[in-house]
């Protein structure tokens, strides 16, 4: 029995771990979107029209 709560232990550190990167990787990448704010990124030409593209630009 008590392996089997040791194991537990780490397998729930792991899961606490890999929770918290998650969030922190989740967190930067809306924050990097959030100050990405400048008008005609190549990601706005890909996304849209043609047309869409050139009233952007």
């Amino acid at each position: 029995m008590d392996i089997l709560a040791r194991r537990l232990t780490i397998i729930s550190l792991l899961m606490v771990v890999f929770a918290m990167s998650l969030a922190a990787a989740v967190g930067a990448d809306t924050e990097r979107r959030r100050q990405n704010t400048y008008i005609g990124s190549l990601t706005d030409c890909t996304a849209h029209t043609a047309q869409y593209c050139q009233a952007k630009l």
